[in-house]
């Protein structure tokens, strides 16, 4: 009978131990979580409290004037805050660092935009070279020439040969006369001088050019006669032909010459 309650006791007072242990663990935990917590925030802030941000502080004398900081203070510092300030101070002058580099940066980039807007401006407004102009006639030439009905016969291949053969006759009559012409003075001689002696030439290649491959050739001698050589056969048959459509253009570009300057 005694046994029967000992067992009853058992069984009521072990339940009511294990909550009481159970709830007593629950807040020894929180507790050692909150400590955990707050040796964590004094160590992050350990640095800053172990050596002060300013041991020593600027002042002002009796009469006004600034005086400085003591340097004094400094011996105080133990070997470990002596490591911990030199390191902070070292941060801070990467700081100031970085900013002055920031402030030199954003000062080229301003340079670079006003420089690439300045050569802009300057390439908008200063005059072509003397090469822009003679690629910017021959162009015109090819224009005016492919628009007419006596084109039709001639293949494109063709018809550049004569638009390069027409600018070296400009950059010719330009150079030999010391020309600086506008231009309106420009398409005078494109439109009213040159297309007659380009169909001329058209005319002349025909007869002098065997293949495909010795016009694309006159047309490299045309745009570089000094840098390209032709062969003796296709050079001696130009030497022959082509006189006869350069000499009617120069006279009259001679001839019309005043009348060229004056605009």
């Amino acid at each position: 009978m005694k046994l029967g309650k000992v067992s009853i006791l058992l069984l009521v007072l072990v339940p009511m131990l294990l909550a009481i242990a159970a709830v007593a663990s629950y807040f020894a935990y929180q507790k050692m979580q909150s400590q955990h917590e707050l040796n964590l925030a004094d160590l992050e802030k350990f640095g800053y409290e172990m050596v002060p941000s300013n041991t020593y502080t600027e002042s002002t004398g009796a009469l006004g004037a600034e005086q400085l900081p003591a340097t004094f203070a400094e011996k105080k510092l133990t070997p470990t805050e002596r490591v911990i300030r030199g390191l902070m101070q070292d941060k801070e002058n990467l700081l100031a660092e970085q900013d002055t580099l920031k402030s030199e940066i954003d000062a080229l980039k301003q340079q670079i935009t006003e420089l690439q807007e300045y050569k802009r401006l300057n390439q908008h407004f200063a005059p072509e070279t003397f090469e822009d102009e003679l690629i910017r006639t021959k162009a015109q030439l090819k224009a005016i020439i492919a628009r007419m009905p006596e084109a039709d016969q001639f293949s494109n291949i063709r018809l550049e040969i004569m638009a390069a053969a027409g600018m070296q006759e400009y950059r010719r009559f330009v150079s030999t006369n010391r020309l600086m012409l506008e231009q309106p003075q420009r398409g005078k001689i494109v439109s009213e001088h040159l297309p007659a002696f380009a169909f001329c030439v058209g005319n002349a290649t025909e007869l002098a050019a065997n293949s495909r491959a010795e016009e694309r050739l006159l047309i490299d001698w045309f745009n570089q006669p000094d840098s390209i050589s032709l062969p003796t056969a296709l050079d001696e048959d130009l030497a022959k032909l082509l006189p006869a459509c350069q000499k009617p253009l120069r006279e009259q570009l001679e001839a019309s010459l005043p009348e060229i300057i004056a605009g």
